[in-house]
């Protein structure tokens, strides 16, 4: 009986040391367990803006796409894409349906007041396109007529600026979605404004005449925006870090020259 009732009380003993053994291993290794956890992040997109972001059998990809799954490598993120109309993707931001936009999105004063925004990952010209066979030379040609952009972008809002800048007298046609190369080839535009890689990437996959004016007037600079809160203030410090390695190593100038075929995270001299 006395052997029975301390083979008990050292079997009690046993499991009681070994339970909080296991508690005290368990919670000296719950550092490398959080640390491996990924923080989910949803990025908005059009997935419509070639070769920034496009969906081809379903896989949206691009740039855009590129760069983000290199982020979310070296930020062990768990990415998702979300698509929307490019007008209501800043809107989806302040709803906080999606965490920041990828869709060659430019810094702004106005933008900056109420976003963070992250290192600059882009520096993008716009330009006037014209018809192959038309006259037009020069932005003074084209006084007075019709010049297409897309809505609520900095497109329309650099466009309406050099329209007045210059005292052009452009009828401004906005778009959210259509082509507008095809709406200058069939005459509804006597141009398009539009980031030049953009342009000239539709141009030669489809075999367009269309021409470029290069005027140059506006370069735009490419960052991604968050919210101004705590967690938004966060994320923009994880990403800029990850650009800023990603500029450092190369990573960012061989993804744009893979898309591109130039490098446009430096603006032209």
């Amino acid at each position: 009986m006395k052997f029975k009732k301390g083979f008990a009380l050292l079997l009690v003993c046993i499991l009681t040391f070994g339970i909080v053994g296991c508690a005290n291993n368990k919670e000296s290794s719950g550092t490398p367990e959080e640390s491996d956890e990924k923080t989910k992040l949803v990025v908005g997109t059009s997935a419509s803006y070639i070769p920034w972001a496009f969906q081809e059998n379903d896989e949206v990809k691009g740039f855009e796409m590129d760069v983000w799954k290199e982020i979310a490598d070296r930020n062990n993120y768990d990415l998702e894409f979300k698509l929307g109309q490019f007008s209501g993707l800043v809107g989806m931001l302040d709803a906080g349906e999606i965490d920041t936009v990828a869709h060659q999105m430019s810094i702004t004063e106005e933008r900056e007041e109420k976003y963070y925004f992250t290192e600059p990952y882009a520096y993008s010209y716009y330009d006037l396109f014209v018809g192959e066979d038309s006259d037009y030379k020069t932005k003074e040609d084209l006084k007075g007529k019709k010049v297409g952009c897309w809505l609520g972008g900095n497109g329309e809002a650099t466009l309406r600026q050099i329209n007045e800048e210059y005292d052009l007298g452009f009828e401004v046609i906005t778009f959210d979605g259509a082509s507008i190369e095809e709406e200058l080839m069939i005459g509804r535009l006597e141009a398009l404004w539009q980031g030049e890689i953009k342009t000239k990437t539709v141009i030669e996959e489809n075999d367009l005449a269309i021409r470029q004016l290069n005027e140059k007037l506006v370069y735009e600079i490419n960052a991604y925006p968050f919210r101004k809160d705590e967690e938004g203030k966060k994320l923009s410090q994880e990403v800029s870090e990850a650009l800023k390695s990603m500029r450092e190593d190369g990573t960012l100038k061989k993804l744009s020259e893979k898309w591109f075929n130039i490098d446009t995270t430096m603006p032209e001299e």
